[in-house]
C-alpha cells in the first residue's frame, strides 16, 4: 500500500508505479505486462493488489469500531512516457488506472461522488494513529502528485468552531475574532496540515511563516512545547512532525 488519501467522506488507497514503457493490463492471466525496448515483463498485478488492501483496510476500520466509510483505489502511473492498455473486458482497469496528470481530476469525482460526511476527526485521527503505528506507508509529496502550487495553500490557523476564519496568537492562546472562541492548541490541527502536504521536518521560521505568527520566538515556543524530536542546532534546527500524526488530541 503506498499511500492512503483519508476524508471524512471517503477512504482512496493509492498504488503509485512508475514504469515507463507499454503498460498491458491482463485479467484472463492476471498480470500486468510491460514491454520497453523490445522486451517484454511480467509483473504482479496492481489492481489486484489494492483489492487486497481494500479488504485489510475495511477489516481495520471494523476491528478498531471506525464506520464502515466507502473505500475507493486507485492504481497510478506517474512515468509521463508510459501508455496505458487493458484487456477489451478488464472494466475494472479502466475505472482505477490512471496517470498521475489525472489523478486531480479523478479525487474531485470522489468527492463529488461522497458528499456526505460520515467520519469524525476524532474517528480520522484513530484511524491515522493506527495505521501509523502498524504500516510503513509510502509518504508522497502531495502537492506535487495534485499538482498543486504550494504557496495556493492557506496560511495561518483556521477556527475549528466556524472555519474557514483565521485565529490569531496572543499570549499562548488563539483568538477568533469573528466567534470569539479561544484554543490553546489550535496550532496542532495546523502543523499536522503541514507535515501531510508540505513536509514532515520544519523550522522555526518555516513554522512562523505558515502558522502566520509575529516573531520566530513564538513559533519557538510553540515547537518546544510539543517536545517534538530535531536535529541541528538552535539556529539550524529542523522539528519532526511525525508525532503530530501518532497522537490522539
Amino acid at each position: 500500500m503506498d499511500t492512503i488519501f483519508i476524508t471524512s467522506s471517503f477512504l482512496t488507497i493509492v498504488e503509485v508505479k512508475n514504469l515507463t514503457g507499454s503498460l498491458f493490463f491482463d485479467n484472463r492471466f492476471s498480470q500486468l505486462i510491460r514491454t520497453y525496448d523490445d522486451k517484454r515483463d511480467s509483473f504482479s498485478n496492481p489492481i489486484e493488489q489494492v483489492n487486497r488492501q481494500k479488504y485489510h483496510l475495511s477489516k481495520i476500520l471494523e476491528q478498531n469500531k471506525i464506520p464502515s466509510v466507502p473505500i475507493e483505489t486507485l492504481v497510478v502511473i506517474t512515468h509521463p512516457s508510459a501508455i496505458i492498455d487493458a484487456s477489451p473486458t478488464y472494466k475494472e482497469a479502466s475505472e482505477i488506472v490512471i496517470k498521475s496528470s489525472s489523478l486531480p481530476h479523478k479525487f474531485e469525482s470522489l468527492t463529488s461522488k461522497y458528499p456526505t460526511p460520515i467520519l469524525t476527526q476524532k474517528q480520522i485521527k484513530k484511524l491515522i494513529k493506527y495505521l501509523s503505528k502498524t504500516s510503513s506507508l509510502y509518504n508522497p509529496d502531495v502537492c506535487e502528485l495534485f499538482q498543486i502550487n504550494k504557496d495556493d495553500l492557506i496560511r495561518g490557523v483556521l477556527c475549528q468552531s466556524c472555519t474557514p476564519s483565521l485565529m490569531h496568537y496572543n499570549r499562548g492562546s488563539w483568538y477568533c475574532s469573528i466567534c470569539h472562541s479561544s484554543s490553546k492548541t489550535a496550532h496542532i490541527e495546523a502543523l499536522e496540515d503541514y507535515a501531510c502536504l508540505i513536509s514532515i521536518n520544519i523550522t522555526t521560521k518555516e513554522c512562523r511563516d505558515y502558522l502566520k505568527l509575529s516573531s520566530n520566538k513564538q513559533a519557538y515556543q510553540i515547537l518546544c512545547s510539543l517536545n517534538l524530536p530535531y536535529t541541528g542546532n538552535r539556529k539550524s534546527r529542523h522539528y519532526h512532525l511525525a508525532p503530530l500524526l501518532e497522537k490522539e488530541h
